[in-house]
C-alpha cells in the first residue's frame, strides 16, 4: 500500500520549520533510507492467522505545544486511543486548558491516567525512580494520594484508574498503596516481582517497546532492531504495548509514528486498544 500520508520529507503538519526536540534517540535524526519499505515488509509477516492487538501510551504529559498537539492530530485523525500518562503536579490552570485544548476532554480517544506525583528521582543510589525502594510506604502514599485527588478534581469521570510510575520502576510498597487506593491497574516495561505479599491483584497494562528513549547511538542498527522487536511482538498472543514520549520526537520520529499507525491497520488487521478496553477484559498480563 502507499505509505505517503506523511511523505519522507523532513516537514511535519503542525510542527514549525527545523523544529528539533531538546533531546532525541539517534535512530529519529534524520529519516534512513528506505524505512518506510522496511516497516511495510515488517508487518507483513505477522502471521495471517492472528490478529495482533496494539495500545499506545504517551508518558510526561504536563503541558500542551506543538509537539503535543501534533501528536494528538495523528491519533485524532487515525481514530486511534491514545494513553495519557499525566504527571499531576506539572498540571497548572493554564497549562490544563492547553492540554484540553488539543485533547478535549470529552474525546473518548484520551485515557487520561496518573503518572507519579512530580516525577522526581528520590532514589539514593542506582536508577531513577521517584517511587523506589529508598521511600518509606508513608511518603509514597502521601504522593501517591495527593496525585489522585488532583487526577480527579481535573478529570473527573475521564480519569483512569491506572498508574504509570516515572521510568517505569517502583517498589513493593508501591504496589501495595496503589491497591489500597482504589486503583484498578499499572502499566510497567517489566512484570510483577514474583511471591508478592500481601498477594497484588492490580493489572499490568505492559509497555513491550519504547520508541523514543532508546539508547543506542548506531542509528541504521537500532532502527533494524526495533523493527525486529516490533516483529516479535506482534505474533504473540497478548497485547503489544508501544510507549511515546511526544517531547523526544524529532520530525521523523513522527513520520514513522503515522506510518506506523496506518500500516498496522492495513497491513497487520490489528485491533487498538484503549486502557479502558483492557481493564473491561481483563486482556492483560
Amino acid at each position: 500500500m502507499s505509505t505517503n500520508h506523511i511523505e519522507s520529507s523532513t516537514e511535519v503538519p503542525g510542527l514549525p520549520e527545523g523544529y528539533r526536540p531538546r533531546q532525541s534517540a539517534p535512530v529519529w535524526q534524520t529519516p534512513l533510507e528506505g524505512w518506510q519499505d522496511k516497516l511495510a515488509q515488517t508487518l507483513k509477516r505477522v502471521s495471517g492467522s492472528h490478529q495482533p492487538a496494539v495500545f499506545f501510551r504517551a508518558d510526561d504529559i504536563g503541558a500542551g505545544g506543538r509537539a503535543f498537539e501534533t501528536m494528538c492530530h495523528i491519533f485524532r485523525e487515525s481514530a486511534v486511543p491514545l494513553a495519557m500518562a499525566v504527571v499531576p503536579a506539572w498540571l497548572s490552570d493554564v497549562r490544563k486548558t492547553q492540554l484540553f485544548q488539543s485533547a478535549p476532554l470529552d474525546e473518548p480517544l484520551w485515557g487520561w491516567h496518573q503518572h507519579g506525583w512530580r516525577h522526581v528521582n528520590w532514589q539514593r543510589t542506582g536508577k531513577k525512580s521517584e517511587f523506589g525502594e529508598h521511600r518509606p510506604f508513608e511518603k509514597q502514599w502521601r504522593d501517591i494520594f495527593q496525585g489522585r485527588q488532583k487526577m480527579i478534581d481535573i478529570f473527573g469521570e475521564h480519569f483512569v484508574q491506572v498508574f504509570t510510575p516515572p521510568w517505569n520502576r517502583l517498589s513493593n510498597a508501591t504496589l501495595r498503596v496503589v491497591q489500597d487506593l482504589g486503583f484498578k491497574g499499572v502499566s510497567l516495561m517489566g512484570t510483577f516481582p514474583r511471591n508478592l505479599k500481601p498477594p497484588i491483584v492490580l493489572a499490568n497494562l505492559r509497555i513491550q517497546l519504547d520508541l523514543h528513549t532508546r539508547k543506542s547511538k548506531d542509528a541504521p542498527a537500532d532502527y533494524d532492531a526495533l523493527l525486529e522487536e516490533l516483529a516479535f511482538l506482534l505474533n504473540k498472543k497478548e497485547p503489544v504495548g508501544i510507549m511515546i514520549h511526544h517531547h523526544r520526537m524529532t520530525p521523523f520520529a513522527f513520520q514513522f509514528l503515522h506510518t506506523l499507525i496506518s500500516l498496522l491497520r492495513t497491513e497487520a488487521r490489528t485491533r487498538f486498544l484503549s486502557f479502558g478496553n483492557i481493564l473491561e477484559t481483563g486482556n492483560n498480563e
